[in-house]
């Protein structure tokens, strides 16, 4: 058989080899084989036409350079998609594996200011009722017994922080805004005084 057949053949079975190295763990036995395939392919390309025709020689070199790339990276390329491949290489979490307590911590925070009540013993941390719902809370390191009123003033992680409500947050007179309004409150015993009372008689 002509050395320049010869050139061709092992320079395929050299890149055969060299995608193979990708797709099946060999512990580089088949990397040193398509070396092998390879050197043998410049040996024989070099016997077949160094001699009479080196422009020959040296553009099978260039072919190689080429080629020798293009198929490594398009055998990496695949390799992910193969059974192999996705054995290997470990998937990505899932949103709400990296988002931890996000959501809940989102929907904890809609809860601050709100008003309920203990449903067991905060000592410190326990359930309330809140909104209508059963809420994880943690008191601010006091013991609050159930059934005590408490407003939420903070979140965290899964959790929310409450505080117990004092007479002076049951008693705040509350405008038609729903914020606490201006107006001082009426002392017991005392008398209205028109201030345009000037009656002097």
């Amino acid at each position: 058989m002509d050395y320049s057949i010869w050139a061709f053949l092992m320079l395929a079975i050299g890149l055969v080899l060299l995608v193979a190295e990708v797709f099946i763990p060999s512990g580089g036995i088949i990397f040193i084989l398509a070396a092998g395939s390879l050197v043998t392919s410049l040996l024989c390309a070099w016997l077949a036409w160094w001699p009479g025709q080196p422009t020959y020689f040296w553009g099978f070199i260039v072919g190689m350079v080429l080629l020798l790339p293009v198929s490594v990276g398009l055998a990496f390329h695949l390799w992910p998609s193969t059974p192999i491949g996705r054995r290997a290489i470990l998937e990505g979490p899932a949103p709400h594996e990296v988002d931890g307590f996000g959501e809940q911590e989102r929907k904890n925070q809609q809860l601050v200011g709100k008003v309920g009540e203990t449903v067991t013993t905060l000592n410190p941390s326990g359930m309330a009722l809140i909104d209508g719902a059963r809420v994880h809370c943690q008191s601010e390191g006091m013991i609050l017994e159930a059934g005590t009123r408490v407003r939420v003033v903070g979140s965290r992680m899964n959790t929310v922080i409450v505080r117990r409500m004092t007479t002076a947050d049951n008693t705040i007179d509350v405008a038609p805004s729903g914020k606490p309004s201006d107006k001082p409150a009426d002392t017991a015993g005392e008398s209205a005084i028109d201030p345009f009372d000037l009656d002097l008689t």
